[in-house]
């Protein structure tokens, strides 16, 4: 899998701010989509130099160097978790590893496992049904089904009816 191209990908979705705000759930939240309230979130920030509760409080901000850190480690969270859910994860398409990399980034690992059926569709490679059985979801219509949006274009790479970097042409 293309990490550079799954980073851009995710990000695409997730936007980019560089002090915290409060996510759609009302969880702090800095960066590209970095939960300041996860158990390694003090750690992860202090790793960059910074203090944890001045982040939190949103007296400091982030620099685009310290943003791209934090994505690249929650990127490779991502990835684990997504391996853990999929066995055969490291031999399915490209495109596929990064959706399901980027599923794995907004939902968590716990959610994702949720999804049940779709995870099943995914390890038989039927990728019609993985998106089909995603569509259906609570998720889909939360992030927008729209064909420019996350859900639809999650779908669409999912089936195989697009490509990641068809979604970030415009912003690229």
């Amino acid at each position: 899998m293309d990490i550079d191209l799954a980073a851009r990908y995710t990000a695409h979705w997730e936007g980019q701010r560089s002090t915290v705000y409060r996510d759609t759930k009302g969880i702090p939240t800095i960066g590209v989509g970095f939960n300041l309230t996860t158990g390694s979130a003090p750690a992860e920030i202090a790793a960059l130099g910074l203090d944890y509760q001045a982040v939190l409080s949103g007296s400091v901000a982030l620099t685009d160097a310290q943003i791209q850190q934090l994505l690249q480690t929650t990127l490779q969270t991502a990835v684990a978790a997504a391996q853990a859910l999929v066995a055969d994860f490291d031999s399915i398409p490209s495109a596929q590893q990064i959706v399901m990399t980027d599923l794995a980034f907004n939902m968590g690992q716990a959610m994702l496992a949720t999804f049940v059926h779709t995870l099943a569709f995914v390890q038989q490679q039927n990728w019609e049904q993985a998106a089909y059985n995603l569509r259906q979801s609570l998720w889909y219509t939360q992030v927008g089904s729209g064909p420019a949006q996350r859900g639809g274009a999650d779908c669409a790479v999912l089936a195989g009816t697009a490509q990641p970097t068809d979604f970030l042409s415009a912003s690229a």
